[in-house]
């Protein structure tokens, strides 16, 4: 749904940043919900039910992945009332404060955090961060 790329890139939205919505074996993955992913979801055709997700992925803090990720969640979650879906993230953010809200990471029913050479699984889905990116926010790529 999105490509931006760059944080100057995503705050013109010169390219849509809504995030990577991935099907596999009936799972819906969707990956860095940046700003504009629920307005994509419905605008995509055929388009995407936020509460079809069964896992959000956020790979880093920076606003061009993560603006999205609460509103994202609460819809996966049906408001939070549903507690329910995988959400793998990093949430110790170096002293910043975390970028999901606690109640609505509280509505996740599985939340893995992602670390270093970490493994990782969501039924026949398996996925590792063999190393944590230099960056300026703690940030994870996956295998």
């Amino acid at each position: 749904m999105g490509t931006a790329g760059a944080r100057f890139v995503g705050s013109k939205q010169l390219r849509s940043s809504a995030g990577t919505w991935c099907c596999f074996q009936r799972r819906h993955i969707l990956i860095d919900p940046g700003p504009g992913t629920l307005k994509s979801c419905f605008l995509d055709s055929p388009s995407l039910n936020p509460e079809d997700l069964d896992a959000v992925i956020l790979t880093h803090r920076h606003l061009d992945h993560s603006t999205d990720i609460n509103v994202i969640i609460e819809a996966m979650t049906q408001g939070t009332f549903n507690k329910r879906g995988y959400l793998f993230a990093h949430l110790m953010l170096e002293g910043f404060g975390p970028i999901v809200f606690q109640h609505v990471h509280q509505a996740v029913e599985n939340l893995q955090l992602l670390k270093e050479k970490g493994a990782y699984s969501l039924d026949a889905l398996h996925f590792e961060t063999p190393f944590r990116h230099n960056h300026s926010a703690e940030t994870y790529g996956f295998n």
